[in-house]
């Protein structure tokens, strides 16, 4: 792997913690990268998780299938971020949903047996912190839900994932939402016709 794909993974993890030069010096000989064409599959729902990786380029979608063959999607990851069925992982289980690309990608992924191997501190506060920016993010989307209205979740997600309006199905959009296609139409077309 090229030296600006390590770099570019150990800059992720520093808006995470300090990685003292001879603990990133570990992780680093333990990188490889991952390359999924448009719809390929990272997880997939009733996998046993084995890796974790950071997004070089592309955009996932994180989701489940409902006991009633429904789709729902819990959130979509870009450029940067980190992507892992972290908690399946750790309590030994099948993942409960899927992560799948929704255009080519490439991913930087190391196996969490190696992570788990790397007991300096600023591998836990790394851990720490990615599970309470988790925690958050599940957070502001169950108030979201709780407490406002179709109109007000998609102002946000187009705050919130600026350039995905463009690229993601509509489908994808109003499933994220919690609401039809044809509601989101409508909702598109309220807010240009108020803007105009």
């Amino acid at each position: 792997m090229d030296e600006s794909r390590k770099l570019f993974v150990l800059s992720v993890l520093e808006e995470y913690a300090d990685i003292p030069e001879a603990e990133w010096r570990k992780l680093a000989d333990r990188l490889e990268s991952l390359t999924l064409e448009k719809n390929g599959f990272f997880v997939r729902q009733g996998d046993l998780p084995d890796r974790m990786g950071v997004i070089f380029n592309g955009i996932f979608r994180v989701f489940c299938i409902t006991e009633s063959g429904d789709e729902k999607i819990l959130s979509f990851r870009m450029k940067g971020q980190f992507l892992s069925a972290y908690s399946p992982f750790v309590e030994n289980r099948e993942s409960w949903y899927s992560i799948q690309a929704l255009t080519d990608a490439e991913l930087i992924c190391v196996p969490l047996e190696d992570m788990k191997k790397l007991s300096d501190p600023c591998w836990e506060k790394v851990v720490k912190e990615y599970m309470v920016r988790l925690f958050i993010e599940k957070e502001d989307r169950e108030r979201s839900f709780l407490t406002e209205d179709a109109r007000t979740r998609y102002e946000r997600f187009r705050e919130s994932y600026p350039e995905l309006e463009e690229i993601l199905p509509q489908y994808y959009i109003a499933e994220y939402l919690g609401i039809s296609p044809v509601s989101l139409s409508r909702i598109r077309g309220e807010i240009k016709k108020n803007d105009h």
